[in-house]
């Protein structure tokens, strides 16, 4: 982290009008992960998709701080947009997988919210775990 942070002030000094993206990604990376300082490592993230939006990697660190703010969602479709420009990004692929998928609302046409589907989703979850990880029968 110091590393990263010497970088982007020798270029501040040098009257650079913008550090190189991936200083500034990974610096925010780093702040994100070692000291928790989610809202600087977003500052310094986002200011780095500003200037290399087009850069996978630049997403992935995106993605991987607004994980660990708790923004899944956010994170979610900051990943899908790196992997436009790179399909195969091997640390994209990895944080997806990671994140897991979904499973369907248990009553369709009703919002993942309603109560009616958040309390039928703990019971089949619930039933998953009892069942050493299988479904229910029936499903």
């Amino acid at each position: 982290m110091a590393l990263f942070e010497a970088a982007i002030r020798i270029e501040w000094k040098s009257r650079v009008t913008a550090p190189q993206a991936r200083y500034l990604s990974y610096f925010g990376l780093c702040l994100a992960l070692e000291r928790n300082e989610n809202r600087e490592a977003l500052r310094f993230c986002r200011q780095a998709v500003t200037l290399e939006g087009y850069n996978p990697d630049i997403r992935c660190n995106l993605g991987r701080v607004l994980l660990n703010a708790g923004r899944r969602y956010a994170a979610h479709r900051c990943f899908l947009r790196g992997l436009e420009s790179e399909p195969g990004h091997r640390a994209i692929r990895r944080a997806l997988q990671a994140m897991g998928t979904r499973s369907r609302p248990t009553v369709p046409f009703l919002p993942r919210g309603n109560p009616v589907n958040v309390f039928l989703g703990r019971l089949r979850a619930s039933a998953g775990r009892a069942g050493n990880g299988s479904r229910p029968a029936g499903r």
